[in-house]
């Protein structure tokens, strides 16, 4: 399943996002089981992979606190993953 979703460079923050093109809840639990967890709250989640630590919003945000231009391959894969995990059936 291809899921649809941009990476940009934050405005506000420094980093990176990735979005979907509408706003859609996460399965935090199921997230959860596949990444290694840094930080659980009711609402996100913060994990590590690949050298990146990534929140992941309930609503579909992705937030790379650590990513560099030269990181946006990594990102956009570990944002493939994170999705499917998070909307798969």
């Amino acid at each position: 399943m291809m899921i649809q979703f941009t990476i940009e460079k934050c405005k506000t923050r420094a980093g990176y996002s990735a979005k979907l093109p509408s706003s859609r809840k996460l399965n935090l639990a199921r997230i959860k089981k596949e990444f290694e967890i840094v930080l659980e709250t009711p609402i996100l989640l913060v994990i590590r992979e690949q050298g990146l630590e990534i929140v992941v919003h309930g609503y579909g945000e992705l937030l790379f606190k650590n990513g560099k231009e030269e990181d946006t391959g990594a990102m956009r894969k570990v944002a493939a993953r994170v999705y499917e995990k998070g909307l798969g059936e």
